[in-house]
């Protein structure tokens, strides 16, 4: 595991629940968070979860320059608003990219990064507890 993240899940703008891909936007305090796009897994409500995670500017969608910590988990439904999660990030996808074709070019890539996190932890045989 290469960095834990511990802390509440916060409300976003919504444009992943209303683009059908929600994210778990997480509250921190760190300032020494890595940047990138990660492949990890989440710790909420009891309950295990893959997940990707995106830290840093989001340049597709959103020109603010803010900073935020996203996890879209795999294989999800419900409302994790309020609820301290952990997310323990396990490898490095890819870098914060911005897309041309905007919101529907990140959900592909979404597509893709899912697909590529899942595969790494079958292949390193981490399974879900």
């Amino acid at each position: 595991m290469l960095y834990s993240i511990t802390g509440p899940v916060v409300h976003g703008k919504g444009l992943g629940h209303r683009h059908m891909m929600p994210t778990a936007n997480q509250e921190y305090t760190d300032t020494r968070i890595p940047f990138g796009v990660y492949g990890g897994i989440c710790h909420a409500g009891g309950k295990n979860y893959y997940c990707i995670t995106n830290i840093g500017q989001r340049p597709s969608i959103d020109d603010s320059g803010m900073i935020t910590i996203e996890s879209l988990l795999l294989d999800f439904e419900g409302d994790l608003y309020g609820m301290t999660i952990t997310v323990d990030l396990y490898f490095y996808i890819r870098p914060i990219m911005k897309f041309p074709g905007g919101i529907e070019d990140v959900k592909k890539q979404l597509e893709k990064d899912s697909l590529t996190a899942l595969e790494y932890f079958r292949k390193n045989g981490i399974e879900l507890s």
